[in-house]
C-alpha cells in the first residue's frame, strides 16, 4: 500500500519514453559490414520509470529513495534496474546507498550537448559504456555508497564514492569465481569535485576499481579492448569545464582510463547553441587506446551534431547525427560507423 501525505514519505512517479527512427552503418576497409535501419530509443537516452519520495524526519534530518526501471517501449523486454538506493541528508551532508548514476557520468554529462545520446561520435562513452559489458560500471555503479560533503561556498561540491564487488574472500573459494589470492574484485573508490557558478562549470572525478576491463566491446564485428587481470586496478579519470554565454555554450571535456599495462584517453570539445525553441549543438572527439601488444592498439575520432526542438517544456522532437572512426594500428585498418536519428522524446 502506498501512503501519501506530511507523516509519511511522499512519493512521486517520473520517467520518460524515447522514440527513433534511426539508422546505422559500418564499414571496415571501405566494404560495408554492417547495415540496420530501426526503431530504437536511444537518441535522447533510453527510455524507463521511476518512483521517488523524501520524508521529514524532523530538524534538519530527511530520508529519500529513488527506484528506477529501464524500458525498452518499442519491442516487449524485461525491466532492468537502472537505480535503486536509499539515503539520508542533513547538516553531514547526503549520503546514498545502492545503484546509482556514477559521478564520473554525471561530471561528463555537464559538457557533453548531446546528452549522451545514440548516436555516434562521442568517443567518452567508451570509458563509461564499454568499460565491463557484463555491468553497468561506469555508468552506474553497483552496491555502494556516495557521500556528498556539506557545502564549505556556495557552488562548490565535493563528495565520495566506495562500491563493493562482493566477492568472497575465503581461503577456500567454492562460491565466487571473482575472487583470486584476496583480491576483492570489482571493490572500488572515488573523489569528485565540482564549481558551478553564473555560467562557469568546472568539474573533476577519479575512481578506481579492482580487475574490470578497460574496454570490453566490438567495433565492425571486431573484439577490442583490454581484458584485466584481477590483480589490476583500473583507474577513470575526468576532467569537465564548459561556460554559458547565453548566445552559445562551449565545453571541453578530457577522460582517461587505464588498467595494468593499457591506457585510454578521449577528449572532446563541442558547441551548444540555442535559437529560440531549437537548440543546435556539435562535438568533435579524438582518442586512443593503447595495449601491451601493438595489434590491439586504436585511434580514434568522432563527430556529432544535431538539433532538439522543444514542442513544450516535457516534449522535444530532435535529429541528431555522427560518425567515428576507429584505426587499428597493426594493419591500419579502419572501422567507420555513420548513423542519424530523427525521434520524439517526451518526460513526465
Amino acid at each position: 500500500m502506498l501512503y501519501l501525505g506530511s507523516s509519511f514519505a511522499d512519493a512521486t512517479l517520473y520517467g520518460n519514453i524515447d522514440q527513433t527512427y534511426q539508422s546505422t552503418k559500418t564499414t571496415i576497409g571501405g566494404t560495408v559490414s554492417n547495415q540496420q535501419t530501426s526503431i530504437g530509443s536511444y537518441q535522447m537516452g533510453d527510455s524507463f520509470l521511476g518512483v521517488k519520495g523524501e520524508e521529514d524526519l524532523g530538524g534538519d534530518l530527511k530520508a529519500s529513495y529513488l527506484y528506477e526501471f529501464g524500458l525498452k517501449t518499442e519491442a516487449s523486454a524485461t525491466p532492468t534496474n537502472r537505480q535503486s538506493y536509499v539515503g539520508l541528508s542533513g547538516g553531514f551532508g547526503a549520503v546514498r546507498v545502492g545503484k546509482q548514476y556514477s559521478k564520473a557520468f554525471m561530471n561528463t554529462q555537464a559538457a557533453d550537448p548531446g546528452g549522451a545520446t545514440g548516436g555516434r561520435g562521442a568517443l567518452y562513452l567508451y570509458s563509461l559504456v564499454g568499460y565491463d559489458i557484463t555491468s553497468d560500471q561506469p555508468l552506474r555503479q553497483d552496491r555502494g555508497f556516495q557521500y556528498d560533503l556539506p557545502s564549505f561556498m556556495p557552488g562548490l561540491n565535493l563528495g565520495f564514492t566506495k562500491t563493493f564487488g562482493n566477492a568472497n574472500t575465503a581461503a577456500t573459494n567454492t562460491i565466487s569465481s571473482t575472487e583470486t589470492n584476496g583480491v576483492k574484485v570489482g571493490d572500488g573508490q572515488g573523489f569528485n569535485a565540482s564549481y558551478s557558478a553564473g555560467g562557469l562549470y568546472v568539474g573533476l572525478t577519479s575512481d578506481t576499481a579492482k580487475g574490470e576491463d578497460i574496454i570490453n566491446t566490438t567495433v565492425g564485428g571486431a573484439s577490442i579492448g583490454y581484458d584485466a587481470a584481477t590483480t589490476d586496478t583500473n583507474k577513470l579519470t575526468t576532467f569537465a569545464l564548459s561556460y554559458n554565454l547565453g548566445m552559445a555554450k562551449p565545453s571541453y571535456m578530457t577522460t582517461k582510463m587505464s588498467a595494468g599495462t593499457a591506457t585510454l584517453k578521449t577528449d572532446m570539445f563541442a558547441l551548444n547553441v540555442p535559437l529560440g525553441a531549437a537548440t543546435l549543438f556539435i562535438s568533435t572527439s579524438t582518442g586512443k587506446l593503447d595495449v601491451a601488444s601493438a595489434s590491439g592498439d586504436l585511434k580514434m575520432k568522432g563527430m556529432q551534431y544535431g538539433v532538439n526542438y522543444a514542442l513544450s517544456k516535457r516534449t522535444v522532437a530532435y535529429w541528431h547525427a555522427g560518425n567515428d572512426t576507429v584505426t587499428f594500428s597493426s594493419s591500419g585498418t579502419a572501422a567507420k560507423t555513420t548513423g542519424f536519428g530523427i525521434g520524439v522524446h517526451h518526460s513526465f
